[in-house]
């Protein structure tokens, strides 16, 4: 049951969307609760019964927090906090360490004892990474007061278990969707349209782009990893492929969920357009760089340990290095967990390392690029441009090969064996062919053409909008029959799974 199979479009969604509107409005809940318990067994079955034991956490911790929200007359405010601070604690952790348990215990397990290892492998419920930190904000928003608790533990759970945002988000804090995910609102021709316009959308970049580089990097790295061309041609393919794929799905779960008049947050705003690698992570899976910091990276730094170590460093080092001390420590917790939460995998520990140095570095340069560079210069932009695309090519290389001594390998190759003429020579040999290619580079431009009417602002919808009816409808029949045409053509094409529902 994956949110580009005919499956989903042809029978789930279809009806879904007919009981829900046949349904009385503050019943309408039920259907999407039920709507996702079903999607949750088809895709993970038995093991869809995990979310239930995170969601039992989330509601016993949040009902108890919830009613400690003033210490009583008399009681000591100090122990009183304490207790809540336990409590939060105990909860969070409780949900953490299911999440460990289930997903990394084989990793750290081979890690520490090696072949001795022999632990058999848990099945791990699809989304268990999304769902549990959303479990964890909704615990932590109760104890800071900013929210209440969900009416019922069923109301906890469809917040938990949404359909649209399980298998990769976004991750949605229950503030942002309570007010709406309950209201059962009427199923509108401007939701169910702007919807659907939507998943198209989704679906062009997900089927038409993605899957169709599939082949080719099935053969990059198994085939082509010492051939430094290759390893050149890899690092743009799985850039192209790793966004069409993740921000294509995350479409597809926005305007699933706009049908029900239901906003989600937004989870890409034009990655590529960024100044540099701390702006790219503000507009690259934003809501997980949202949690991390809200979570992590502000409770870190004012953590009285961070500052009484800052303290010590302004003593000995000066005001200057002491500033940088909080920021750091918090940055190194926030990527080793950003590391950690894509899988259990060295790769990527790494690839979350190789982000908090890249970030470090920006932190100390930016007060001497401000200082002697005029960033709106026209070559600094266009060498910042350039910067940008090297370094996200070679995280998201590190982040798809399937070992670092294979990523190394292949960033090795591109300065010691490049070898073009291998390139030119086998480039029929990956999988794709000239068809295919066409059809992915013309499609990944016009995913840049909307990119920049984003980025500058330009209302694509709107403008259409004001197009004769005629011809409107005429232009999405054809953007239909493309995706159709394109979606799963030639002999090549390779269907994969959603790249990010395994994180």
């Amino acid at each position: 049951m994956n949110y580009h199979s005919i499956g989903y479009f042809a029978f789930f969604l279809p009806i879904v969307i007919c009981l829900y509107s046949i349904i009385p409005p503050n019943r309408r809940w039920y259907v999407l609760l039920g709507g996702s318990a079903v999607f949750f067994v088809l895709w993970s079955k038995f093991a869809a019964a995990w979310v239930l034991v995170t969601a039992a956490i989330a509601w016993f911790g949040g009902n108890t927090l919830a009613k400690m929200k003033k210490a009583p007359k008399g009681a000591d405010r100090k122990a009183f906090k304490k207790k809540k601070r336990q409590i939060l604690t105990i909860a969070v952790l409780a949900a953490v360490v299911l999440l460990a348990v289930l997903k990394y215990t084989n990793f750290f397990g081979s890690t520490f004892f090696g072949s001795a290892w022999k632990w058999k492998q848990i099945t791990v419920p699809i989304g268990i990474s999304y769902f549990t930190l959303q479990a964890i904000s909704y615990l932590c928003d109760i104890s800071d007061g900013k929210i209440e608790p969900a009416p019922s533990y069923f109301h906890l759970l469809l917040y938990l278990g949404f359909f649209p945002t399980l298998a990769e988000g976004p991750i949605v804090r229950f503030a942002d969707v309570s007010g709406t995910l309950f209201a059962g609102t009427p199923v509108t021709y401007i939701n169910l349209t702007h919807g659907y316009q939507r998943i198209l959308w989704g679906l062009m970049k997900k089927t038409v782009i993605a899957d169709h580089i599939a082949p080719a990097m099935s053969s990059f790295y198994d085939t082509y990893s010492t051939v430094g061309s290759m390893s050149l041609a890899a690092m743009i393919f799985c850039t192209i492929q790793l966004y069409a794929d993740f921000s294509g799905t995350i479409d597809i779960a926005i305007g699933t969920a706009q049908i029900f008049g239901i906003p989600l947050t937004e989870n890409f705003r034009q990655p590529f357009f960024a100044k540099n690698a701390g702006d790219f992570w503000r507009r690259w899976h934003i809501t997980l760089g949202a949690f991390l910091r809200t979570y992590i990276f502000y409770p870190v730094s004012l953590s009285k340990p961070v500052r009484t170590l800052t303290k010590h460093v302004q003593k000995v080092f000066g005001k200057k290095a002491a500033r940088y001390v909080g920021p750091m420590i918090a940055l190194l917790c926030v990527w080793l967990t950003s590391g950690i939460w894509h899988g259990p995998s060295w790769t990527y520990v790494g690839y979350g390392l190789y982000y908090f140095v890249l970030i470090f570095i920006e932190v100390l340069l930016e007060d001497w690029i401000k200082k002697h560079i005029n960033e709106n210069a026209l070559w600094f932009r266009i060498f910042r441009f350039i910067k940008l695309c090297i370094l996200v090519g070679v995280g998201e290389l590190y982040f798809m090969a399937p070992s670092v001594e294979t990523a190394f390998t292949m960033m090795k190759s591109i300065f010691v064996n490049f070898r073009p003429e291998v390139l030119l020579n086998e480039w029929s040999m990956l999988g794709p062919g000239l068809t295919d290619y066409m059809i992915i580079f013309f499609s990944f431009g016009i995913v840049i053409a909307v990119s920049i009417c984003k980025e500058k602002k330009i209302s694509i919808r709107a403008k259409l909008e004001k197009l004769p009816e005629p011809v409107r409808w005429c232009f999405w029949y054809a953007a239909i029959a493309y995706v159709l045409l394109f979606a799963a053509y030639g002999p090549n094409f390779r269907a994969i799974d959603m790249m990010y529902a395994g994180f």
